[in-house]
């Protein structure tokens, strides 16, 4: 009663019931260290106290001390601030919700950034977590948010990566136990009555080390970057999910690139916006591309009112939670005018007009829809490519973590703002993976149709920077499979066939909204036609549309139905058992049709050593040792830096599995779930699984491919589950 007051005279809140487990959960896990806590409790009350301050040191566990004061200026030296920057950094003073929208590239980082060091502060929040879609995006982001912290923070900082990768790059002090190692660990199990309550008590320690040892840590700390899946994982009924909403609880959270998720996760979105404000934090949620629609429902689950929408761009709208929202109109940037054409012409025709561009000098970014069509336009590119010809690139989802990392900063120091060797022609192939938040600047673009967001988010990679001299105007090609003629006539299983592995991407309904519009654009002026464009794709079907669109309008209609309930099953925690708590597995939608799995390259069999142990020589030359027994972190950075995320159709992957068989113990130690070990063939590239050829081949350049299907004979017979998607998230 002294230290903490009278008990709430009021029942408390779901919100705060879950808060409150999760500062418990916590509590018991910093104590559960012996070396400060010894079991037989007799620590004195002073003591106690000056082990309890240990124990948040040892973690690094402190708040934030930042230098107050501090103008834009001094948070930002290198560039003086847009007026959306000075709003966001004048207005964002307060708890609250906020929507950020601009176009690509004009700063919203930064703008965000200054309005959550206003908040910190002045004491409004008590630290920073910022969410992105993807690993990618997040590595990116934390660079440029550890140098921020350096501007403003009063003395050395921690700033933590989230994600289920991100123990990769960060240095860890405390011991991390797997199922294996844990096995033989009597130090969790001291003073225990049985061995069912013994392996209760190695869960809980494991549990406590995994989460203060990786980068699930980012959470509990003051200041963090990762996927926004991560904190999705705080309102879906992973393990310790609550522990998820005590980190979270009273920090500025800024929500980026929202545009990217479809129904399932965007609905996921709205409940965690909610929770967030019950747990007393600021959220800035940030978008180039929303809809009016989008931006209501944001502002709902924000707990604000909607009023009339403003359709002005740039736009900051404020939602104080049960007030009407109010917005903040600002003068648009310099506009930017792109010339628009689309086409139907064959792949190889695409690949000799992106030839003929790099050759003049431009460099030229191709976008593709998936992983597979890209490596067959690479292949297509160097084929027809002379000798001693413009460069040639290939960046994809389906490379290894060494080697998607060689190829993503080539293509940065090539393309960058800051480039001071850029090719004077080349061509970069690529698939969604240089959608958004990837600073690469091209001459010219060209692209497989994708929704209009989608397509606006791509155009923001052209002509991203001011430079002078460049060769050509400013133009995108788009590669659409359709004509006038055939997309209004068509069936809807014609014009599936017609629209190609993209509708294995995306609903084709939107992709046929989408057509039609932009083949009525000659050019288009940024950001001034965002808005339009927007609204006009996703803008409610009309009884006038052809037979074929409205079949496929039913299709989205339904589809949406199943993503938004299976967003709410999975957001009832209490009817639903404690699930994975793994990144994308209960966040992003998998269709039932398919099956994620995870290939690990070697470049020779394992051998066995003495002393139960394993040597390995990995894809990425190096040779590694592998304890059988026990949990070994240089070991376990090897096996994750050369594995490969694919995802494949069930038959696909149940055929891979059968062949690769029972995975190792020194594996399923240290990989995650259903990883298979693939040895990779020097001669050819094939991938085999023991003496079993895989059908799968690697090449340092392409990736991983898989076998080339033929084409359906007919559109009946065109498969729904055969081609091999780009990954949803990396």
């Amino acid at each position: 009663m002294a230290r903490f007051g009278a008990c709430p005279a009021a029942a408390p809140t779901e919100a705060v019931l879950w808060w409150l487990a999760g500062l418990i959960t916590v509590a018991d896990w910093i104590g559960s260290d012996e070396d400060l806590f010894p079991p037989d409790g007799l620590l004195g009350e002073a003591l106690r106290e000056e082990h309890a301050r240990m124990a948040l040191c040892n973690i690094g566990w402190r708040a934030a001390a930042l230098r107050p004061g501090l103008g834009f200026g001094e948070l930002f030296p290198d560039f003086a601030a847009t007026p959306l920057q000075r709003a966001a950094f004048e207005r964002i003073n307060r708890p609250g919700a906020y929507l950020i929208e601009g176009a690509m590239g004009c700063g919203k980082t930064e703008a965000a950034l200054a309005a959550a060091y206003r908040l910190i502060s002045g004491g409004h929040a008590g630290g920073l977590y910022f969410a992105l879609p993807t690993q990618t995006t997040s590595n990116k982001i934390h660079e440029r948010v550890d140098a921020f912290l350096s501007r403003i923070e009063a003395r050395p900082h921690e700033l933590r990566l989230a994600h289920g990768t991100a123990w990769l790059r960060e240095d860890f002090h405390m011991p991390i136990l797997s199922p294996s190692f844990a096995k033989d660990d009597r130090s969790a199990s001291r003073n225990v009555r049985d061995e069912d309550e013994a392996v209760a008590v190695r869960d809980h320690v494991r549990a406590a080390c995994s989460w203060f040892a990786s980068g699930k840590r980012a959470l509990l700390t003051s200041f963090g970057v990762g996927t926004v899946d991560q904190a999705l994982l705080g309102i879906v009924a992973a393990k310790h999910f609550f522990v998820r909403q005590f980190g979270l609880a009273g920090k500025v959270v800024i929500l980026d690139e929202i545009h990217t998720y479809d129904l399932y996760t965007g609905t996921l979105l709205d409940n965690l916006v909610k929770r967030l404000r019950e747990l007393r934090c600021t959220v800035i949620i940030l978008s180039a591309t929303l809809t009016g629609q989008r931006r209501e429902e944001l502002i709902r689950a924000a707990g604000a009112i909607p009023i009339a929408n403003n359709n002005d761009y740039p736009l900051i709208t404020l939602a104080p939670e049960g007030k009407n929202a109010g917005t903040i109109s600002l003068p648009a940037d310099t506009p930017k005018t792109i010339q628009v054409a689309t086409t139907k012409e064959s792949d190889a025709a695409i690949a000799d007009t992106c030839l003929e561009r790099a050759e003049a000098g431009q460099c030229v970014l191709w976008i593709r829809n998936t992983v597979d069509e890209a490596q067959a336009s690479y292949r297509l590119l160097k084929s027809a490519n002379r000798q001693d010809g413009p460069h040639l690139g290939l960046l994809h989802a389906r490379f290894p973590l060494w080697r998607r990392e060689q190829l993503e900063q080539l293509w940065l120091e090539a393309l960058g703002k800051e480039s001071n060797n850029r090719p004077q022609g080349c061509v970069l192939v690529a698939t969604q993976v240089v959608e958004q938040s990837v600073d690469i600047d091209a001459d010219f673009l060209a692209t497989d149709l994708a929704p209009t967001d989608m397509l606006l988010q791509r155009i923001g990679r052209l002509w991203r920077h001011t430079r002078p001299n460049r060769p050509g105007r400013s133009e995108v090609l788009i590669q659409t499979g359709l004509t006038l003629e055939n997309f209004r006539n068509g069936s809807a299983v014609e014009l599936k066939t017609l629209l190609g592995r993209s509708v294995f991407v995306y609903a084709p309904y939107l992709l046929l909204r989408t057509f039609d519009l932009w083949t009525r654009q000659s050019q288009i002026e940024l950001p001034g036609d965002i808005r339009m464009l927007l609204e006009e794709t996703y803008r409610d079907a009309t009884s006038s549309e052809p037979v074929g669109w409205t079949e496929l309008a039913r299709e989205i209609d339904d589809s949406r139905k199943v993503l938004r309930q299976a967003a709410d099953l999975a957001a009832l925690v209490r009817r639903q058992p404690a699930l994975a708590d793994e990144e994308g597995v209960q966040t992003r939608w998998t269709p039932k049709a398919r099956r994620t799995l995870h290939l690990l390259l070697a470049t020779a069999s394992p051998d066995s050593l003495p002393g139960h142990r394993i040597r390995l020589m990995l894809a990425d030359g190096t040779t590694t040792d592998f304890p059988d027994f026990r949990f070994d972190l240089a070991a376990a950075r090897a096996v994750h830096s050369n594995l490969v995320r694919i995802q494949v159709p069930v038959w696909r992957a149940m055929r891979l599995l059968s062949l690769a068989g029972t995975p190792p113990e020194w594996l399923e130690s240290i990989a995650p779930s259903k990883t298979v070990l693939g040895v990779v063939r020097k001669t050819d590239g094939a991938i085999l699984f023991g003496d079993m050829e895989s059908g799968m081949t690697w090449h340092l350049d392409e990736g991983v491919t898989f076998p080339r299907r033929a084409a359906p004979s007919s559109p009946a017979t065109t498969p729904t589950t055969d081609y091999d998607d780009d990954e949803p998230y990396d």
